[in-house]
C-alpha cells in the first residue's frame, strides 16, 4: 500500500517521543478569521466551542468522534502510554484538509479532545498517515503461517508468517488476520481492523460460505463425489460437509516465484497429504464450498473421499473474491464487497 509523500514516513512511537516539550509553541493560535463559524467540519473538530454545529441536512452521515488517543493509536502511532504523552504536550494538530497551511490548523489541546476517526491530523507539522482501512485483502503465498508472530521454539527457523508482509504500522494499530489458511495453502485471507466484524466474518451460525479450488491426483466421479460430500464425511475432527460446485481436468500443481519448501515438513503432513510424489498426471480441480473453517478440514474431507490434495488455494470468503489479485499481494475492498462488509458490523 501506498501513502501520501507528505504522510510521515518510517515514524516510530521512540523517537517521537524523544522530543522535547519545550520546543512545542506555547502560544500558537489560529489567525482571525481562519475558521467559517458555519462550517460543519470545524464545529466537529473544535469540541470545546460554546456554539452548537448547524443542524445537518436529512440523510447526511453523523460524525462520529472519538478519544483523540484511541484515534492515535489505531493509526499505529504506539501504544496507548505513547500517544498519551504525544496528546499531553501538544504536538498534534487537526486541519479540514491534508493540505492545509500551517496557518489554518488547529492545536489540540490535550488527551481529553475528540476528533472524527479520519481527521486531518499532523505530528510536528507532517501528516499522520490515516486509519487503517477495515478490510484488506491478501494472496497468501504457500509456506507461510497464518499468525502474526511465530511460536517462539520455532524462531530458529525462520518460518514466514504474516507478521512480515503486513504494513508494520498496520501491525501497531491491531489489524490481524480473519480465521486461517494452512501453512501449506494459498489464497485469499483477510486482513481486519474490527474484531467484532472478524467475530461476524468467522462465526459458523453466520454460514458465511469459503470457497476453495482443490487440485487432486487422477480423474474424479463427479456425482460419486458429490452425494459422498453432501452427506458429510467422517474425519478426526468430526463430520463435515460441502457443497461441490464443479470438477474440472487440471495440468497439476502450480509453480509460483513464492513457492518453496517447507521449513517444518511435519507442520503440513497431517495424514491428509498421501499423494504420489512421482505422479504425472492427469490431474483434476475440484471446486467446492464450506461454511465451517477447521483445521486442514478440506484437505481431511477430499482424503478421506479417495482423492488427496496436491494443492489447496481459497478463492472466495463470501462476497469478497481473490480474482487476478498477485500472490503475495494485497488490495483494497471494492465498493460492493465495502458493502456486504459492512453489513456484517
Amino acid at each position: 500500500l501506498h501513502h501520501s509523500s507528505r504522510a510521515v514516513s518510517g515514524f516510530e512511537p521512540a523517537s517521537a517521543l524523544s522530543r522535547s516539550k519545550s520546543t512545542q509553541s506555547k502560544t500558537w493560535a489560529p489567525l482571525k478569521g481562519s475558521k467559517n463559524p458555519n462550517d460543519e467540519s470545524s464545529s466537529a473538530i473544535d469540541k470545546g466551542s460554546k456554539s452548537r454545529p448547524s443542524k445537518k441536512k436529512k440523510g447526511s452521515k453523523k460524525v462520529k468522534l472519538q478519544r483523540l488517543t484511541k484515534v492515535l493509536a489505531d493509526r499505529g502511532l504506539g501504544t496507548r502510554s505513547q500517544v498519551l504523552e504525544l496528546a499531553k504536550a501538544k504536538r498534534i494538530t487537526i486541519a479540514d484538509s491534508p493540505d492545509a497551511p500551517h496557518e489554518e490548523r488547529r492545536r489540540l489541546r490535550g488527551p481529553s479532545e475528540q476528533v472524527p476517526h479520519d481527521a486531518n491530523l499532523f505530528l510536528d507539522g507532517k501528516l499522520i498517515p490515516g486509519p487503517a482501512p477495515l478490510v484488506l485483502v491478501y494472496h497468501k503465498p504457500k509456506f507461510v503461517l497464518s499468525v502474526m508472530d511465530d511460536d517462539k521454539k520455532y524462531v530458529d527457523q525462520q518460518r514466514r508468517h504474516l507478521g512480515h508482509v503486513l504494513e508494520p504500522r498496520y501491525v501497531r494499530s491491531g489489524m490481524h488476520p480473519v480465521g486461517r489458511l494452512d501453512y501449506d495453502t494459498t489464497g485469499l485471507i483477510l486482513f481486519s481492523s474490527d474484531g467484532k466484524l472478524t467475530q461476524a466474518l468467522l462465526h459458523p451460525k453466520r454460514g458465511i460460505e469459503k470457497e476453495y479450488v482443490a487440485t487432486v491426483q487422477g480423474k474424479v466421479d463427479k456425482e460419486r463425489l458429490e452425494k459422498l460430500l453432501s452427506d458429510g464425511v467422517e474425519t478426526t475432527e468430526g463430520v463435515h460437509s460441502a457443497k461441490l460446485i464443479e470438477v474440472t481436468s487440471s495440468e497439476g500443481p502450480r509453480v509460483d516465484e513464492f513457492d518453496g519448501k517447507a521449513a517444518n515438513n511435519h507442520e503440513v503432513n497431517d495424514g491428509d497429504d498421501l499423494h504420489d510424489e512421482d505422479f504425472s498426471g492427469p490431474y483434476s480441480d475440484i471446486r467446492l464450498v464450506v461454511t465451517e473453517g477447521k483445521y486442514r478440514m478440506v484437505r481431511r474431507m477430499l482424503a478421506n473421499c479417495g482423492h488427496p490434495v496436491v494443492e489447496l488455494r481459497r478463492e472466495r470468503h463470501g462476497r469478497v473474491l481473490l480474482k487476478d489479485l498477485p500472490v503475495g499481494k494485497f488490495r483494497k475492498l471494492s465498493e460492493e464487497e465495502t458493502s456486504w462488509i459492512e453489513s456484517l458490523i
